[in-house]
């Protein structure tokens, strides 16, 4: 699943500005007069920084992780540097924790100890995609927000109908095919999401779209993903059976994928699997 993930995390980055951006608007209510993209990494090394921890109990039977640092001068980022310890070692051992700072200077320490109200994190907001209303983004022109209604609130019955009218409206929101193509891939691999891209795929394959997913990096990259996890992407036993029957018999790839249905990448992904290739 590794392999996906970093497929959707790609996507979704590309996407951002155009989709969540706009999400988020929506959810507080209020448009972004100002934003300016950082850095997304962050270091941290637990291990290295974090000088004892140990997991103690008390008389009255209260038990919790102790921290302790050393410190020989003041530093204004201290309580930035335990706030962000607090996260790394709740997450590791789920338990309360007290921190104490063993100051070393010469003069008394001037390092804040507290946060304020507002530095403290104390939620954060969930944005339900499952639950916003298909219509409200099949309405829109842009692409990545059409792309997205495939993972919005409708009935499942409803699925087809949903998947051609993304690919519709797609269709005439751009004109350049290279773009259209990078759009439609990405709406294979979000439908995935929901275990729906082989019914993506076949509606693809049955409507008049100019575009070569079946030679596309993605989709290959993905269709090799669910071959190797078991080949439970839509395939049904008997058509494996069917494939491996007919590639004995001398039938080649490209029949077997007119009769078949699938893929000529995937009929061979299948065959090798089968160390018949």
């Amino acid at each position: 699943m590794n392999q996906d993930n970093n497929i959707y995390d790609k996507i979704f980055k590309e996407n951002a500005e155009m989709i969540f951006l706009p999400l988020v608007e929506s959810y507080l209510g209020s448009k972004l007069v100002y934003r300016k993209s950082l850095t997304a990494k962050i270091q941290s090394s637990i291990e290295r920084e974090v000088d004892f921890i140990y997991e103690v109990k008390l008389e009255d039977g209260s038990n919790f992780l102790l921290h302790l640092e050393f410190q020989s001068s003041n530093d204004t980022n201290m309580i930035f540097r335990v706030a962000e310890y607090h996260g790394l070692l709740f997450k590791k051992f789920k338990l309360p924790i007290r921190h104490f700072v063993v100051y070393l200077g010469e003069k008394p320490s001037t390092m804040i100890s507290e946060l304020q109200p507002d530095q403290i994190f104390t939620k954060f907001e969930i944005i339900n995609l499952c639950t916003i209303n298909s219509d409200k983004l099949l309405s829109s022109q842009i692409p990545e927000e059409l792309i997205l209604a495939v993972l919005s609130n409708y009935n499942k019955e409803q699925t087809e109908e949903i998947l051609r009218s993304i690919i519709n409206k797609l269709k005439n929101a751009v004109k350049d095919k290279a773009l259209l193509q990078k759009y439609i891939q990405q709406l294979i691999f979000i439908s995935r999401l929901r275990k729906i891209d082989d019914k993506t795929i076949k509606i693809l394959q049955s409507m008049p779209i100019l575009i070569d997913i079946e030679n596309d990096t993605l989709y290959k990259q993905g269709m090799m993903q669910g071959i190797s996890q078991g080949i439970s992407q839509g395939i049904s036993q008997g058509k494996i059976e069917m494939i491996i029957q007919g590639f004995k018999s001398g039938i080649s790839l490209e029949l077997l994928s007119k009769i078949s249905g699938i893929a000529v990448d995937e009929i061979s992904s299948i065959l090798k699997q089968k160390s018949l290739l």
